[in-house]
């Protein structure tokens, strides 16, 4: 039974990768006893566990002293993982109606259950295309993406990596005039959404956008 979302799998990561850290690094008991204790604290407060089996499911993370049983330990729990809902391609032209000649990239790579949204960058019209879910209802937001060749803090996943500036035109309120608003966020979608560890910080972005 799936019973965690995407951001919730990426914070067990986060906590297994501590924890192998811990194992590797000392050789103190009592120091890995207290990596051990802030990962179950923080697993506990972002999971809610139905069962005793689901519990179970997160054991093996306590004993993570290879990186070889770390890769198993996201495999296997990746099992319970909801996957991001594929939309279809008709469902994501509605989302952008004044893009008559949207080009979508190819879904077929895409791990849809290590993505809390879907993201591509058009070269040819310099537009970088955001789509994802809120309160389940399918959304959208779409602007001019500049690649800054620098490193940066990403406005969605807080992550120092190479950032560009999103920047979103609306119309303003008097006749003819616009507001421009934007930040900088990962150039590289995939690895932001395996830093998203805060989804409010991702619905924060794209409401800011609007």
């Amino acid at each position: 039974m799936e019973f965690m979302t995407t951001v919730q799998y990426q914070i067990v990561k986060k906590q297994a990768k501590k924890i192998f850290n811990a194992h590797t690094s000392s050789k103190d008991p009592n120091v890995i006893q207290a990596v051990q204790a802030l990962a179950q604290e923080e697993i506990n407060n972002q999971l809610v566990f139905a069962d005793l089996d689901q519990q179970l499911v997160m054991q093996p993370i306590f004993e993570l002293k290879t990186k070889e049983q770390m890769e198993h330990f996201f495999n296997e729990i990746k099992a319970f993982v909801k996957p991001f809902e594929r939309p279809t391609d008709s469902e994501i032209k509605k989302l952008f109606p004044k893009d008559k000649k949207l080009k979508l990239p190819k879904f077929e790579n895409v791990d849809w259950k290590e993505i809390s949204y879907l993201s591509w960058f058009d070269p040819g019209t310099n537009r970088k295309y955001i789509v994802y879910r809120e309160n389940e209802t399918l959304k959208g937001v779409r602007g001019v993406y500049s690649t800054t060749e620098k490193m940066g803090i990403c406005t969605v996943c807080n992550r120092h990596s190479k950032v560009g500036m999103l920047m979103v035109s609306k119309s303003g309120t008097a006749l003819g005039t616009y507001t421009k608003r934007g930040n900088y966020i990962c150039d590289d979608s995939i690895s932001c959404n395996e830093s998203l560890t805060e989804i409010e910080k991702f619905y924060d972005f794209v409401g800011n956008l609007k």
